[in-house]
């Protein structure tokens, strides 16, 4: 049945008639508002709401004005921009010592050491803190009990740490080694393909190689450091796994944590207050991302780069080849072995105790059996299996429908549409989540039936990952030319089929590494699930941290590991998509 419009009506006919000359980007408009517009707004809306939101009582100021007065408020604020800063130098000088070692110097195992270091984005953040939880608790962390022992034997007798994770320098550590490889493969390309004249200049001026570094090589890198930095920055603004893991159970908020806490944990909830800050927090990170953004325009116009074809010269670290290459090894250690290791430790524990020989001969393979054969565990890997298929699959497919309509043609609005699918990237999961919460519980969308089951979280995380999937989409379809497209309309194919026949194919490895990249980040995600989760719709992240908090930390652990080894090979799988988009746009 279709909509009949009266003749008289100018502006519906010429509506109508737009509807029927682009029902495509009616429809992906439309995908788009509930996505992004629609969550939002509701989440505004609720920050007045007198009482539930499904059943307002009224419209007030009260919840802004109780939010933006109270300490803990900003004390939250604090902490979260002190964690930003601090946790942005110490990745920064990391990552720009590996790259630096890695591609400029003849430091041991580089090939290796390049791939090691994708190796931590297959930990889910979550897991990365619990696991330094059981490495440097106060009490029972394996590293202090060690520590305790030795210094037993010098006749120092401690009953607790020396180290405490649970603390801000705790969270500073971890944040810090969280993110050094995202900010690796920001830099690494620069000091790939720099111009290597000003770099000899210097030699022949008689500068060592300390001095080339921080006065050529440096400032030359100063715009894609500046990006990493800004980039990193934001992440840390919005990270949460790590601050409610370790800060949360200390009384050290973070605004993610104090959103979380507010929204599911505090007595009474209160939904309005909870969307005051989370307000705030999106409006810090809208500001944040358009910097980012600007900056990544304007750094655009310097370039050390000549076109020629070089490659810079490799500096010889003579007696330091082998330190250099130990410096990366306890880097990794840090990040990747000891937290599996402790992880795999616990998972062949009958019940988690720390590691001894006495509890060697408790070793069983009992957990792993369990999370196969229970029920309820099944569940839980299947409802991540759906998660992860569907997000990455429709994520893409969403990407490649707005870049096309964005990049091929010249609809009206279609700057407008490409800036709705930006706008998740300032929004964290976290908060997502609980606008979400606000849609899904009131009218008319509390009829869909659909809150407490995995489609809120798929719904979540479509909305988180589509601006990453546009812009992979639309630096694709750039570089391809459209004369097989035009060919196919020549033969009267609509737009779908064309896009889905001639377009998706030439785009492939761009699609598959959007995909793995989306598949990745759904399986390990823990922000908008555990917001969103009910008890028939977690998921693994969400169930192990369920596991964690009641005590079955064997059980919690053997699922984290067994996570992990499902997604180590999709992240390798990843980096040779995105190798192999690097050169076709070369």
């Amino acid at each position: 049945m279709f909509l009949r419009i009266a003749p008289g009506n100018s502006f519906l006919n010429n509506l109508w008639i737009q509807i029927k000359r682009y029902p495509l980007m009616i429809f992906i408009t439309a995908v788009l508002l509930f996505l992004v517009l629609v969550p939002l707004t509701r989440l505004i809306i609720t920050s007045f709401v007198v009482g539930h939101p499904a059943m307002p009582k009224g419209w007030s100021f009260d919840a802004y004005r109780y939010a933006l007065t109270l300490p803990l408020f900003y004390k939250s604020m604090g902490t979260t921009f002190f964690l930003a800063v601090t946790g942005t130098i110490i990745t920064l000088s990391i990552a720009i010592l590996f790259a630096w070692l890695i591609e400029r110097t003849d430091m041991p195992f580089r090939n290796l050491s390049w791939v090691l270091l994708l190796v931590p984005l297959a930990m889910p953040g979550i897991l990365f803190a619990l696991s330094w939880g059981l490495l440097l608790g106060p009490k029972g962390g394996v590293i202090n009990i060690v520590i305790r022992n030795i210094l037993e034997v010098f006749n120092i007798h401690i009953t607790s740490g020396p180290f405490d994770i649970y603390t801000l320098g705790g969270l500073v550590f971890l944040d810090g080694l969280r993110g050094v490889s995202t900010a690796f493969l920001m830099i690494v390309g620069g000091f790939r393909i720099m111009d290597p004249a000003l770099e000899e200049a210097a030699r022949v001026s008689k500068a060592g190689r300390v001095a080339t570094l921080f006065k050529v090589v440096l400032p030359l890198m100063m715009p894609t450091l500046l990006l990493a930095a800004m980039y990193r920055f934001i992440l840390i603004m919005e990270s949460f796994e790590i601050p409610m893991a370790i800060g949360l159970p200390v009384g050290i908020y973070v605004l993610s944590t104090l959103i979380f806490f507010t929204s599911r944990v505090n007595i009474p909830v209160d939904f309005a207050v909870s969307s005051v800050f989370a307000f705030v927090l999106m409006l810090l990170m809208v500001v944040l991302i358009v910097g980012y953004r600007y900056a990544l325009r304007h750094f655009q116009h310097y370039a050390t780069v000549t076109g020629k074809g070089y490659r810079p010269r490799v500096i010889s670290l003579g007696k330091w080849r082998y330190p250099a290459f130990g410096m990366f090894f306890i880097y990794f250690f840090f990040t990747v072995l000891a937290p599996l290791l402790i992880l795999l430790w616990g998972s062949l524990m009958p019940s988690y105790r720390s590691p001894s020989l006495e509890a060697l001969q408790l070793v069983t393979f009992a957990k792993y059996i369990e999370i196969f054969t229970r029920s309820d565990i099944v569940s839980v890997i299947w409802n991540t299996v759906q998660v992860m298929l569907i997000t990455a699959s429709a994520t893409m497919m969403l990407s490649l429908f707005i870049s096309w309509i964005v990049i091929r043609t010249k609809l009206p609005g279609r700057g407008i549409l490409d800036g709705m699918a930006f706008i998740p990237q300032s929004i964290p999961g976290i908060v997502i989540g609980l606008a979400l919460i606000m849609v899904f519980l009131t009218f008319p969308f509390n009829r869909l039936g659909i809150y407490g089951t995995v489609w809120v979280i798929i719904i979540a995380l479509l909305s988180q990952y589509i601006a990453f999937g546009t812009r992979i989409m639309n630096g694709a379809i750039i570089q391809i030319h459209k004369e097989l497209e035009e060919a196919a309309y020549v033969s009267k194919a609509s737009a779908a089929k064309t896009i889905l026949t001639i377009t998706l194919p030439l785009l492939f490895p761009a699609f598959v590494a959007g995909w793995v990249w989306s598949a990745v980040e759904a399986m390990r995600s823990f922000g908008a699930p555990l917001m969103l989760a009910s008890r028939k719709s977690y998921v693994i992240s969400v169930m192990l941290w369920s596991y964690w908090n009641d005590g079955s930390i064997s059980l919690a652990s053997a699922l984290g590991v067994f996570l992990i080894l499902v997604l180590i090979p999709l992240t390798l799988v990843m980096r040779r998509f995105i190798v192999q988009i690097s050169g076709q746009g070369s």
